[in-house]
């Protein structure tokens, strides 16, 4: 396996690495290279300060949040488990997880949303920004536009907004993502990856989407073959507009994508439909149906038929035009006519 020879045996942590970025031992050969290049005294450590030395970044609270967002705890120095899974995590983020990883990190209480202050904080901690010092240039204007009241709660969708509006202020929080990369396999290696990663992605999707409609399809089958059965064969031929009498016995399939309900309502709603059906069973068999209504049914299904019959033929123009009525002078005038043609066909006989 070339680089990979000497890697250890992966540990739990680098099989979650090796399992979220699709990666095999030789691209985690290359991620040990570069592991024991840091670590110069063979300790299968190695510093946190020699982590961020490696990517060209300065040790903050916001680097140090993945470790945190991991459960990675460290007293300095980290192994090669945690080295590969931080780097993985942290460069596979897409652009709207960089800014959910923000707003994790400084979410101190973690109760969805972050305080004015703990914004600034967020800011200055992007920036690089000491006691007693200001934001500069572009960062420096960006931020005075901001207005927010003392004590002000700011949600995510609304740091999200204030990112895209002023990207100067969010730019660090993805310069450290992009040196990572640079620092690790290039941005090359990763665009490959975040595309290989996706590409599985959709097939996966493709692929539930697709059994999905065959479960739908099979479900209805069954479904219709139950109200077939119920209705009998020349009822439900015959008789398609009295189906969706039967569609609370026999439900239909519920999707949550069409539906947008939660496990629970959807839940709620399959025991409502199912207590239907059984309101419904106990219904059909406390008022059987009767020699009457059969008979009615059938001369119904009788009259149908004799219907659709009629239309066939006219569609086909095989009903006969009515003839129009005559007088009773023409009658009278072809009477003799035949009549005249009886009498001379008798002289020429005698002649």
């Amino acid at each position: 396996m070339g680089g990979a020879e000497s890697v250890p045996a992966p540990d739990l942590r680098v099989k979650r690495a090796m399992a979220i970025a699709k990666m095999d031992m030789k691209d985690v050969g290359k991620f040990w290279k570069k592991f024991r290049k840091l670590d110069k005294e063979m300790r299968g450590n190695i510093d946190v300060e020699d982590f961020y030395e490696a990517i060209e970044e300065q040790r903050s609270i916001y680097g140090d949040g993945i470790f945190e967002l991991l459960d990675i705890t460290h007293a300095g120095s980290i192994s090669f488990g945690e080295f590969l899974q931080s780097i993985i995590v942290m460069c596979l983020f897409e652009h709207e997880e960089v800014m959910k990883f923000c707003f994790y990190v400084f979410d101190k209480d973690k109760n969805g949303y972050v305080e004015k202050e703990e914004l600034d904080t967020m800011l200055n901690v992007f920036h690089h920004v000491g006691n007693g010092e200001k934001l500069k240039g572009n960062p420096k204007k960006a931020h005075s536009t901001l207005k927010f009241a003392e004590g002000a709660k700011v949600e995510f969708d609304e740091v999200k907004a204030i990112a895209e509006r002023f990207p100067s202020l969010w730019y660090p929080a993805f310069r450290i993502q992009n040196n990572t990369m640079i620092a690790y396999m290039g941005e090359k290696w990763w665009s490959k990856k975040k595309q290989h990663l996706q590409d599985v992605k959709d097939l996966k999707a493709k692929r539930k989407r697709e059994k999905e409609l065959e479960e739908d399809a099979k479900f209805e089958r069954l479904r219709q073959r139950k109200i077939r059965k119920k209705m009998g064969m020349i009822k439900y031929y015959m008789c398609p507009w009295n189906r969706k009498a039967y569609d609370k016995m026999f439900p239909r399939r519920l999707k949550e994508q069409d539906h947008g309900l939660s496990a629970e309502e959807l839940a709620e709603l399959r025991r409502k439909a199912r207590e239907e059906a059984k309101r419904l069973e106990e219904m059909m068999i406390k008022n059987p149906e009767t020699a009457e209504w059969r008979n009615y049914l059938k001369s119904k299904e009788r009259r149908y038929k004799v219907k659709v019959a009629k239309e066939k033929m006219e569609e086909e123009g095989a009903v006969a035009k009515s003839r129009p009525k005559t007088m009773a002078s023409d009658r009278m005038a072809r009477l003799e006519r035949r009549r005249e043609k009886h009498i001379q066909v008798k002289i020429q006989k005698k002649l």
